[in-house]
């Protein structure tokens, strides 16, 4: 880490990861993880992604508004 913000963001990852509840709902349907940064990492990007809400403030930061971002789930996710 060559950075503040990405040492405090990297600690913050591990604070997700160890804290990660697999028996939470939230994981009904989902691939079954661990508790790794990485598997950390890929949760709260899913989590992001499935809210319809930060997806369109996301757009803002793609090219040309995202008008090529197409949103998919995947077979395992339960809506």
């Amino acid at each position: 880490m060559t950075s503040t913000h990405s040492r405090v963001m990297y600690e913050n990852l591990i604070q997700v990861a160890d804290n990660l509840d697999f028996r939470n709902p939230i994981f009904n349907g989902r691939a079954k993880r661990n508790r790794s940064l990485g598997s950390a990492q890929a949760f709260v990007v899913e989590l992001a992604l499935a809210d319809r809400t930060f997806r369109e403030r996301l757009k803002t930061y793609m090219i040309g508004g995202g008008a090529r971002f197409v949103y998919m789930s995947d077979y395992m996710d339960r809506y």
